[in-house]
């Protein structure tokens, strides 16, 4: 591979795992305001594109795993109909072989009340999830004013 091939690799990557954190966290908004259908396929989205090791470390400090992470988010099916998400400065900090590091700030507005935090994602290339890529781990930390 090229020198030039390896930087298109990589900035491929890096817009496939910001694309990710886009369409991913539209989901949740989807998902948790029964926007979409409840049924398997659906939640599929959630499912194939998170890593089997996934770690998330809540802005709090807490620790949660793919396996409980799981059935608690489908279990979220409907519980916030006036919720919403938007993504602000997402931006790649590093990228090697098939890893790639993103942060960005995620800002939400559930039934008027508004947080937001900065996150950084670890992904990884993985064939057949939706945007090639998986979430492999997630810090957030609450941003100044949570």
């Amino acid at each position: 591979m090229t020198e030039q091939d390896l930087v298109a690799s990589q900035q491929d990557l890096a817009a496939a795992c910001e694309k990710e954190v886009n369409d991913l966290h539209d989901f949740f908004v989807e998902w948790m305001g029964a926007k979409v259908d409840r049924s398997d396929k659906v939640f599929e989205r959630f499912s194939a594109t998170v890593g089997d090791s996934f770690t998330l470390i809540g802005p709090d400090g807490d620790t949660s795993e793919r396996k409980a992470l799981e059935p608690e988010l489908e279990g979220t099916y409907g519980a916030r109909p006036e919720f919403k998400i938007w993504i602000k400065n997402c931006q790649c900090k590093f990228v090697a072989d098939n890893l790639c590091l993103i942060t960005y700030e995620e800002w939400q507005d559930i039934a008027g009340v508004g947080t937001s935090r900065l996150s950084t994602a670890l992904f990884g290339r993985r064939k057949g999830a939706p945007n090639g890529v998986e979430w492999l781990h997630v810090h957030e930390t609450w941003l100044p004013g949570n």
